[in-house]
């Protein structure tokens, strides 16, 4: 009778957190196409979207985070116009969940900070990457890729702001 209980809860749980990540692939989506979208010269756009992929990691397991990640970026590319991208964003976002830990009470940590900052960079040389194979022109890439900071630099940002935020509500003792 016990298993049978636990086996349920077991369900539960995995379910909240399936829909849960779900729910953050949309809220990617949205943040990313459509909030504070700012087209760029190279056909790829600032966003703040990646705050949430960040949040994302920080708040699940690994493989829903880089799923939301994937599925949101992917989707929002496809939706912008921007499809020729999609392929490259369902590679590069789901490796930004790796810098990040979601083990401990708290959002804000070392391993987070210097996550977001390493996911930053990682991510802006993987975009450069693609741009250059796309493009045919790495050296045109690397001086767009500059102009690129500005995204992640600002979804960092914001993503130290709602982490403090949800640490002083204990978000994380909520969703366990």
């Amino acid at each position: 009778m016990e298993s049978i209980k636990n086996q349920r809860n077991n369900i539960s749980n995995k379910t909240r957190i399936l829909v849960s990540a779900s729910l953050f692939a949309a809220l990617i989506c949205v943040t990313t196409a459509y909030f504070l979208h700012i087209p760029v010269g190279n056909g790829g756009y600032i966003h703040i979207g990646d705050t949430f992929i960040y949040l994302a990691a920080v708040l699940f397991p690994k493989p829903y985070a880089m799923c939301a990640a994937a599925i949101g970026g992917g989707m929002a590319d496809v939706l912008t116009g921007s499809a020729n991208w999609a392929i490259f964003t369902i590679i590069i976002k789901p490796i930004l969940v790796l810098f990040f830990t979601n083990k401990g009470d708290k959002i804000i940590s070392f391993r987070n900070i210097c996550g977001g900052i390493v996911a930053g960079i990682v991510g802006t040389v993987l975009y450069m990457i693609a741009e250059g194979i796309m493009y045919g022109s790495f050296k045109a890439a690397f001086v767009l890729s500059i102009v690129g900071l500005i995204q992640p630099i600002g979804s960092f940002i914001v993503f130290v702001v709602i982490a403090v935020v949800f640490d002083k509500i204990k978000i994380k003792t909520i969703i366990k």
